[in-house]
């Protein structure tokens, strides 16, 4: 089967290189038929499944009072302004004011 990894991954907003695409190609065609297999199973009288977990398994879904805007910051290390303020490599290090 061929795939088109190069559209693939434009439409993903990824992008490869060359040797990437000579990498990558060959393997998507291997990965889809193998998967591929799965259209000839004869699914006649098989009912579709509609959920994982029967509704009866469920609780009610009630409303429950949460926390208060102030208990939740009181054990925030970090707040500023009625919020947490947070840091990591994503955000970068937060300086103490």
């Amino acid at each position: 089967m061929k795939i088109d990894v190069k559209h693939v991954a434009d439409l993903s907003r990824i992008s490869l290189t060359q040797e990437e695409l000579d990498k990558f190609t060959p393997q998507m065609e291997t990965i889809l038929e193998s998967v591929s297999v799965l259209k000839d199973v004869n699914t006649d009288g098989v009912q579709p499944m509609k959920a994982h977990v029967k509704l009866e398994d469920l609780r009610e879904d009630t409303p429950e009072t949460g926390l208060t805007q102030d208990e939740v910051l009181k054990n925030a290390k970090y707040k500023e302004n009625g919020h947490i303020k947070i840091y990591g490599k994503v955000f970068g290090s937060i300086e103490e004011s």
